[in-house]
């Protein structure tokens, strides 16, 4: 069983790698013109040139989700049965488990593009092509977006190497000695390449920098002495109910954003929640104080928290967004996890039922904890 589900892991990269061949194909989105220099009929062109380039990128994107999909499915499936065989070295299972890490996180990767797809070929579609002033309002932004989308797919292709003539100089310290009785030849001659070789731990689009530190609140009590320190919030996840998506017209229809604070030894995560539903309390209820939240790590591990703040939300008429807010408190234990293992999902406990989410950024939590309390 073993053996069997290694070759099916390896079919699904295969097919994984095949769909990118297809998409290799597409051509990148040349600049624009000065659209003052461009007639009307041009500018339809251009547009409607991003508009394919958009839809196909979210035919192929689909076809690849599928493949990582299955790919992810099948590299969970073989890291649970392995962590059941006692017979297995520590090796094997830490390559299994980093295989199903790295399986989770193409998935999610190539599913981000693929919604990131669909609402911009969804938003191209509903620009009338007639309207000369529509046209020229959206070709820049229909052409950034677009361009944007092609790149984070496709990164561009590293700087070809750089060779650079060396001064007179420079060339005089790498010429080999020659010997009094051979023809001594003239340094300012001699012409000498220096050559800047490609290092892909360089490459930002291989290795993105890891974002600052944003610290949103910093204070001091004057009767304890302790100081508190509050992260500035970031998306930790969304979700948008499958039954939701046509009635919210490429809204989403949950958001969640985490943030880490510390008062003295204590620390806590603070999560804001902004529903796009006019009846999130009639669906959702309200965060009751002590109600729980179940955090998943992808090595499988969870934690159980409870809430110290009741929440009742705060409904926008205007937006139609409800927002609640709860904090969570963490013990040392729970705080030593996090520092170091990714999330994987989310369990938020409603007082009308609880509801199960997939958290996208996996590491927000890491992040936050190493600005907190360093590495």
């Amino acid at each position: 069983m073993h053996s069997q589900i290694r070759i099916s892991l390896f079919s699904g990269l295969l097919m994984l790698i095949f769909s990118t061949f297809d998409m290799s194909a597409q051509t990148r989105p040349e600049p624009l013109p000065p659209l003052d220099s461009v007639s009307f009929q041009d500018m339809q062109s251009h547009f409607g040139t991003l508009f394919t380039t958009a839809t196909t990128l979210k035919q192929l994107l689909q076809e690849k989700e599928g493949a990582a999909d299955s790919l992810q499915g099948t590299a969970m499936q073989l890291w649970s049965l392995a962590k059941k065989d006692s017979t297995l070295a520590k090796t094997t299972l830490d390559s299994l488990n980093k295989e199903a890490k790295m399986a989770k996180d193409r998935f999610k990767k190539i599913n981000g593009h693929h919604i990131r797809a669909i609402k911009l070929s969804q938003w191209l579609e509903s620009i009338p092509v007639e309207d000369s002033v529509s046209i020229r309002k959206n070709l820049p932004k229909a052409w950034k977006q677009t361009r944007q989308l092609f790149d984070d797919v496709y990164p561009p292709a590293p700087a070809p190497v750089v060779e650079q003539p060396a001064t007179a100089q420079d060339s005089s310290a790498l010429i080999t000695p020659v010997e009094p009785s051979k023809p001594i030849v003239s340094q300012t001659s001699v012409l000498v390449k220096q050559t800047v070789k490609y290092n892909p731990a360089n490459d930002v689009m291989l290795r993105p920098s890891t974002p600052p530190c944003a610290i949103a609140a910093t204070s001091r009590d004057e009767f304890s002495g302790e100081i508190s320190k509050e992260m500035t919030r970031s998306e930790w996840f969304r979700y948008t109910n499958p039954a939701l998506k046509n009635y919210l017209q490429g809204k989403t229809h949950v958001i969640c954003e985490a943030a880490l604070a510390t008062t003295g030894p204590n620390t806590a995560l603070l999560l804001t929640f902004t529903i796009q539903d006019a009846n999130a309390r009639k669906a959702f209820g309200r965060l009751e104080q002590n109600s729980i939240a179940v955090i998943k790590f992808l090595d499988g591990s969870s934690f159980t928290l409870q809430n110290a703040v009741p929440d009742e939300g705060i409904y926008n008429p205007e937006t139609e967004i409800m927002t609640y807010r709860a904090r969570y408190t963490l013990n040392a234990e729970v705080v030593k996890r996090l520092r170091r293992n990714e999330v994987d999902k989310v369990r938020i406990a409603w007082s009308k039922g609880y509801e199960d989410y997939e958290v996208q950024q996996v590491d927000l939590l890491i992040r936050q904890a190493a600005c907190l309390f360093g590495k």
